[in-house]
């Protein structure tokens, strides 16, 4: 996609780009493209609006074609434990002991709020 001009209003961008509910993989690059180029500028009101209509559309595409389902609990704090370099003894103030470190790591215990 071509870049855009700062002196396109709503509807000129909207027949430029005729954004519409995204079908295809080449759809979804086209639209990406789209988005990846309005991020490297400052926008007027109209691309403001263009561009949170093509997000949308490009959401739903990812939403039902690659669908990452519910995380777990568990696997979220390995993913942060991991991220932030956090070993499980670390975490011994949080949850009581090293065994219940270990259980929820593990999955064999549940994360409750308390």
């Amino acid at each position: 996609m071509t870049p855009i001009s700062s002196q396109q209003t709503y509807t000129d961008l909207l027949i430029k780009y005729q954004p519409k509910p995204i079908k295809t993989e080449q759809e979804y690059n086209k639209a990406l493209t789209a988005v990846e180029g309005m991020m490297s500028s400052e926008l007027t009101e109209a691309e403001t609006a263009l561009f949170e209509l093509l997000v949308l559309l490009i959401e739903n595409y990812e939403e039902h074609h690659y669908s990452m389902g519910e995380s777990k609990s568990a696997a979220t704090l390995e993913s942060l434990m991991h991220e932030f370099d956090v070993e499980p003894t670390s975490l011994l103030g949080v949850f009581g002991s090293i065994e219940i470190v270990k259980e929820v790591v593990n999955g064999q215990r549940k994360v409750s709020q308390s």
